[in-house]
């Protein structure tokens, strides 16, 4: 192991849930923090509780999903900071409903901020990661990116797509000295569900109709796993653990829900687990 106190990591999607909590994690343990949100606003409470610790995090406005944007801002602290160490790549939101409900535009959008802004920022800092021939490409995944369940077919595909990506990658620069890992969480304390974005024509079409009493079964039951949501500190300590290994593993999947969930979708026969799957959401 090695700890790389010092190190430059850049954490998108920093302004709330999982990436302000690592970002304030990793600040706290000697990192320099860079996070980045679309809006400046948004930092505000990251910035004040950082410096209520004593902790230094640099909160930066970056669009993560405009080219220019990217390039822009990352120019500037590429050569500010001298490179970036580490890049978490964690700026993300789900959509939510029926994908026969959900436009192709809506779709779009999904992928757009939780893949295609993954390989923007990725892109960036490749060249001086391997100029250097060492760095860590943190991409938060779901658990939703091995196990799709109903309703968050959107979602869990961006997540799919950024897993598969992400296996590619980690072949792919090893030979450079740059490791990539995925990181896997399940049910955390977060504004997820806050930020969630329902699809327009989820409940404003008659088409809903024959999904209504699923839809209402499936949030019904979505309650009954508020005893799992966990403290996202899980997640941060995940991340650092991967910033100081020399050899990070690729999966980390992180919370009790996401390690079962994923055991047994390998261990029980596919249509029995499908079942189980659809019984347990609605």
């Amino acid at each position: 192991m090695s700890t790389h106190r010092g190190d430059t990591v850049l954490i998108t999607g920093a302004s709330s849930g999982i990436g302000k909590v690592t970002a304030l994690h990793l600040a706290e343990l000697g990192y320099d923090v860079i996070g980045t949100s679309r809006l400046t606003a948004r930092l505000a409470d990251l910035e004040a509780e950082a410096s209520a610790r004593g902790l230094s995090v640099s909160g930066v406005e970056m669009d993560v999903n405009s080219d220019a944007a990217v390039a822009g801002v990352m120019a500037g602290l590429i050569d500010e900071h001298e490179g970036v160490d580490v890049l978490v790549n964690n700026a993300g939101y789900g959509l939510w409903g029926p994908v026969e409900l959900l436009s192709v535009e809506e779709i779009k959008a999904q992928f757009e901020t939780n893949f295609f802004a993954a390989v923007r920022l990725i892109k960036t800092v490749l060249p001086g990661m391997v100029k250097r021939g060492s760095g860590k490409i943190i991409n938060m995944s779901s658990v939703e990116g091995r196990l799709a369940t109903p309703f968050s077919g959107a979602y869990a595909a961006s997540k799919f797509a950024l897993e598969g990506m992400s296996e590619a990658l980690r072949t792919e620069l090893r030979p450079f000295g740059v490791f990539v890992s995925v990181v896997q969480p399940g049910l955390f304390r977060t504004e997820f569900q806050k930020n969630q974005v329902v699809g327009e024509g989820v409940e404003s079409t008659a088409d809903v109709s024959h999904y209504a009493p699923y839809i209402d079964a499936y949030r019904a039951k979505r309650g009954r796993y508020e005893w799992l949501v966990s403290d996202p500190i899980a997640v941060a300590r995940v991340v650092h653990k991967i910033v100081r290994s020399r050899r990070p593993a690729f999966r980390h999947p992180v919370g009790i829900e996401a390690r079962l969930g994923m055991v047994g979708a390998r261990l029980i026969p596919e249509r029995i687990f499908q079942a189980l799957v659809g019984r347990a959401t609605m």
